[in-house]
């Protein structure tokens, strides 16, 4: 009898532990297996439990009420900055639709997005939003953090934080009606630096492994999706894995979702300490907005690997 090879997982790692301080020995560790995750799948499930649960049900509950709004007053959501904007009302995906809120973790920002949804206003709706983003914010510089300390570049981590900006991304997928297709959202890689996903209890996502294999991820309340963009990606030469990831509906149920999206508003660049014989510079220096840009046009649509196509050597 041959040994049955265990399906694969997405990695987890407990990022909640009250020790979890920089230079402790829970912190080079919990940093290490974030390395790993990220290098070999692109994504880890993080156990956090920064954000609470009552957060956690009134910003799903006030989803809701976000998407039911008018039409006219979701497509009031506009940017010219690409994937920030309302998206939805395609032929090709009836399933879905969503919203972005630029600059979250401010007041400002998440009153903007408010007070265009609702004129007459939202304090609930602006208050959860923007403490949403905070907290989840921090997780993505503490893994940030993680990684530059591991790849001994933290001298960069500073100026790297100072120019990130953040986009909360509200999604619902409704279920799919009888002959409908369950295809929620086609397979695709994010261009974001880091990319931090929180759904309600109806799963539905999935990442595609190395070899090619689809597996199901289904966190839970207190944990989150993080996964690395193409950004990411170039400015580790490679080192660090781009998810490939999917939505499909199986369920019968209206599935929601958030998305903290980094992005930086300067020029990346692969750091001197991670080119050397073994890994060759792949990537010129980039401007991460002209690559979501570039992205959006002809060729970038066509593209199997548009980073590549924008800014490889």
């Amino acid at each position: 009898m041959g040994s049955q090879t265990q399906p694969a997982k997405v990695p987890i790692v407990d990022l909640s532990k009250e020790n979890l301080k920089p230079g402790t020995d829970a912190w080079l560790l919990a940093s290490k297996e974030v390395k790993y995750a990220l290098e070999e799948y692109g994504c880890f499930e993080a156990i956090y439990n920064k954000v609470p649960l009552e957060l956690h049900n009134s910003t799903f509950s006030l989803l809701e009420d976000l998407f039911n709004l008018p039409l006219e007053t979701k497509m009031q959501n506009t940017s010219d900055r690409p994937y920030h904007s309302y998206f939805g009302q395609y032929s090709f995906l009836p399933l879905y639709e969503s919203l972005g809120v630029d600059n979250p973790t401010t007041l400002e920002g998440a009153q903007r997005f408010t007070s265009i949804m609702w004129p007459e206003g939202n304090d609930e709706f602006r208050e959860s939003a923007h403490s949403f983003s905070k907290l989840v914010a921090e997780l993505d510089e503490m893994v940030t953090k993680m990684v530059f300390e591991n790849y001994g570049v933290e001298r960069l981590y500073e100026p790297h934080m100072a120019s990130t900006t953040y986009l909360l991304r509200c999604f619902k997928y409704r279920a799919p009606q009888l002959n409908e297709t369950d295809m929620g959202l086609h397979p695709h890689k994010d261009k974001t630096f880091i990319s931090i996903l929180h759904q309600n209890e109806i799963n539905g996502l999935q990442i595609k492994t190395k070899d090619g294999q689809w597996i199901d991820v289904e966190p839970s309340p207190s944990s989150f999706l993080v996964m690395a963009g193409d950004a990411f990606m170039a400015w580790s030469n490679d080192r660090v894995h781009s998810c490939d990831h999917q939505v499909i509906m199986k369920e019968k149920k209206t599935r929601y979702s958030l998305g903290l999206f980094a992005f930086n508003s300067g020029i990346l660049q692969v750091p001197e300490e991670l080119v050397d014989e073994k890994h060759p510079l792949l990537y010129r220096p980039f401007d991460h907005l002209g690559f979501l840009l570039f992205s959006k046009t002809p060729e970038g649509m066509k593209s199997e690997c548009p980073i590549k196509d924008y800014c490889g050597v």
